[in-house]
């Protein structure tokens, strides 16, 4: 529930509670739910992950798993169309844990102020302390490693 008590917040706290249950049995994460409507249509969209991506058998164990939940419980009123998917090839890394998880792969970084006279980086990142970031980034033709704090990065993601 977000400060104003907003009840799709408060159903979708709900769905990421029972979630979370089936998804640990499952061995999986659920990185976050929406309650939304597109084309006319109400749909809760789960999103999960695990340590070595989400498969198709994943995603379908989750969505059955989760669908007869659903089904017991009752918490969502009218229909709606359950989609349960992964965060997506280039998907914004959101917490310190999509960070450490990110290490060995290659980033996309966009920082409010300049660092080592650019803005934007991309790279592998090498390491992370939970404070600063440790990115081997393609500057110009030359790889340098860039040091960037955590608090400097305006938007950090998967890159491909």
């Amino acid at each position: 529930m977000d400060m104003d008590g907003n009840k799709m917040n408060k159903l979708e706290n709900q769905i990421y509670e029972i979630a979370g249950e089936i998804a640990k049995d499952l061995n999986l994460e659920i990185v976050s739910v929406e309650d939304v409507r597109e084309h006319g249509m109400r749909i809760i969209r789960v999103i999960a992950d695990k340590e070595t991506g989400l498969t198709m058998e994943d995603s379908v164990a989750l969505n059955e798993a989760l669908s007869d939940k659903l089904d017991e419980l009752d918490p969502i009123e009218g229909q709606y169309y359950l989609e349960v998917s992964s965060p997506g090839i280039e998907r914004e890394l959101t917490t310190d844990k999509d960070i450490y998880r990110a290490i060995g792969k290659k980033v996309y970084i966009k920082t409010y102020e300049k660092i080592a006279k650019e803005k934007e980086f991309i790279g592998i990142l090498v390491d992370f302390d939970g404070e600063t970031l440790s990115v081997d980034a393609k500057i110009k033709q030359f790889t340098k490693n860039v040091q960037i704090q955590k608090s400097q990065i305006a938007k950090i993601r998967l890159s491909v």
